[in-house]
């Protein structure tokens, strides 16, 4: 269960706090989508859940490129069917992606499309994988609202 000091880091022996679909098994210190779409099920802490505070997902990734052919993708991120955010990545970065209060619930279920997926044979490589969004670390949280005076 998730809460808002929680990272979750993929790594091969690490116990992950989610649950990943459509990804291939974490490798050292991330894990590859296996195609143009994956997801990442996750519960959250009921009590921690504020309806007036804002959220954030803060995603450390990269996307699969091979240059000069595929030099960047396009990463489209959505949370509990709602897209909160939309990114074009050409190299690896810390995504901070705002987004409203309420979207957060007890049971969540992130889906993140990388419409660009394409697989290092199509470029000569011995690897027939898809390959898309490349994650390293996924942490949820919420910002509480600023107080009027």
């Amino acid at each position: 269960m998730l809460n808002g000091e929680s990272v979750v880091s993929f790594t091969k022996s690490g116990v992950l706090d989610v649950e990943l679909r459509n990804f291939w098994p974490p490798e050292d210190g991330f894990a590859w989508s296996m195609d143009k779409w994956c997801e990442i099920a996750f519960e959250y802490d009921q009590d921690a859940i504020s309806p007036q505070a804002r959220g954030e997902m803060v995603l450390d990734l990269d996307v699969y490129k091979f240059p000069p052919d595929l030099l960047e993708q396009s990463v489209y991120i959505y949370l509990n069917g709602l897209r909160i955010g939309a990114r074009r990545i050409s190299k690896r970065a810390t995504v901070f992606i705002d987004f409203a209060p309420g979207v957060l619930a007890a049971t969540n279920t992130l889906v993140i499309d990388t419409p660009e997926a394409s697989s290092p044979a199509r470029f000569g490589q011995n690897d027939e994988r898809v390959l898309g969004i490349q994650l390293f670390t996924l942490q949820v949280r919420q910002i509480a609202p600023i107080a009027a005076f």
